[in-house]
């Protein structure tokens, strides 16, 4: 099972670690982008405008704005390791 704080966090290390200099604040910045694309590649659909999304901190580092779309990633994935002859 997903463990969306978790992947969340693994993300904003990675973020972290390549645009230190930014601060994940504005969903443009590098940082945020990063994060969010990383969520992406994990499965999930940033969605800022999310009931449980707070903004008194950033959005793209919090969890709670991020859907999980686990059902079309696993088939994404497949689609792309079949090697169609």
């Amino acid at each position: 099972m997903p463990d969306k704080a978790k992947d969340m966090a693994n993300c904003r290390t990675e973020a972290n670690r390549f645009y230190h200099i930014y601060k994940a604040v504005d969903p443009n910045d590098p940082s945020s982008q990063y994060a969010i694309a990383c969520m992406a590649a994990k499965g999930y659909d940033f969605t800022p405008v999310a009931v449980s999304c707070d903004s008194r901190y950033p959005l793209p580092t919090q969890p709670a704005c991020y859907d999980n779309n686990w059902p079309e990633w696993v088939i994404d994935q497949i689609r792309h390791t079949i090697k169609f002859e």
